[in-house]
């Protein structure tokens, strides 16, 4: 990856100083040879890539003392870009201090998994090329940053949520390991293999299912979802998949309004400003009763804290207490049923959230 990195910044700045020192000295359609390889490095970038990389066996090679998942470089500081938008970039890293203060025991430290294993998992190649340009990236971050280098933008933030996506995979080794695993960051929940949306470009879910699906040989899957929002991004994926059993909670009058990906929904409840904690840990606790089968051999929990009282986005009035007191729910109905748990943070955009998170996790470890 660094490589790579190192190569794609080469280019970028190369091809854009040539179309500048052709456009002086020679004249301004000269400069077009300097933008047309500015706009065509990435498909040879890509191709290369994609042909050289080799899919690699996930190992944990240092078992941890919790298998809590984190890199500081989970944190997304792009040049104060981040601040114009309304997701806390840098959650994951005060989460972990957070629970640092109280449990000193080694986490896990995830690499970049290989472009070749992403592409195994069924990731679209044609997807992560248009990813290389920023006026697509763009739309995706819902942040006008169409006008920089594509190098600039994987750098500081696509990077970023691929080394968090590559720790939900390691991750789901550990939960195997352990019964049970946090990652500090991903549930990317809009994006599905071909496609993202909602903050999301990587799909972390979908590639975590297909992980325990093709190299661990698990058959039943259930994703529970208690983001604000529709997972709609991996219920794409699996609309025909019948082993992956989706409980999904969401307030449905906000995005995105996916009606098609509401097929592949196993279990469905909407939440609004008028759920009360009372109301939600109920209908919670009935619906895992009802849904989560003997026969079910692990459990994604998408664990995002949008839900919260205050939040933009979500439109939800969960307290920080009833926070706490669904996640140890799902914790402990996992624990009943002995099924492998893997916890996600996902979405969550008030600095509140923050400590929300950082006390709930504490009682699930400690």
């Amino acid at each position: 990856m660094q490589l790579y990195t190192f190569i794609d910044w080469f280019f970028t700045i190369g091809s854009l100083g040539l179309a500048i020192l052709l456009g002086v000295y020679v004249n301004g359609a000269a400069c077009l040879l300097g933008v047309f390889l500015y706009f065509i490095y990435p498909f040879m970038m890509e191709f290369s890539y994609n042909l050289l990389s080799v899919r690699e066996e996930i190992f944990i090679r240092n078992m941890p003392e919790i298998p809590i998942v984190y890199d500081e470089s989970y944190n997304i500081t792009a040049c104060g870009i981040e601040k114009w938008h309304p997701f806390d970039s840098c959650k994951y890293g005060n989460v972990y201090r957070q629970i640092r203060q109280k449990v000193k025991a080694s986490h896990f430290t995830p690499q970049m998994l290989s472009r070749g294993t992403f592409l195994y998992l069924g990731m679209s190649k044609w997807y992560l090329l248009k990813m290389c340009y920023s006026a697509y990236a763009s739309t995706l971050i819902e942040l006008p940053v169409f006008f920089l280098p594509g190098a600039f933008l994987r750098s500081c933030l696509l990077d970023s949520m691929l080394l968090a996506t590559s720790g939900s995979i390691y991750a789901a080794k550990l939960a195997l390991e352990k019964g049970w695993a946090i990652n500090l960051s991903g549930g990317y929940h809009h994006a599905s293999l071909n496609r993202g949306g909602g903050f999301c470009i990587y799909p972390d879910i979908t590639l975590v299912v297909n992980y325990l699906k093709r190299c661990c040989n698990l058959k039943k899957i259930v994703i529970v979802d208690l983001d604000a929002h529709q997972g709609n991004g991996y219920e794409r994926d699996f609309l025909h998949d019948s082993s992956v059993y989706i409980i999904d909670f969401y307030n449905s009058y906000i995005y995105p309004g996916d009606h098609l990906a509401e097929k592949a929904i196993s279990c469905f409840e909407h939440v609004d400003k008028d759920t009360s904690d009372q109301q939600y840990i109920k209908t919670l606790q009935k619906d895992l009763e009802t849904h989560l089968k003997d026969d079910m051999e692990f459990l994604i929990y998408n664990a995002g804290t949008d839900i919260m009282a205050g939040d933009p986005l979500g439109h939800c009035c969960i307290s920080p207490a009833g926070i706490k007191r669904r996640d140890e729910v799902v914790f402990k109905w996992a624990q009943h049923k002995k099924i492998p748990f893997l916890m996600l943070l996902s979405g969550g955009y008030q600095k509140e959230n923050t400590f929300a998170i950082g006390e709930s996790i504490l009682q699930l470890i400690t």
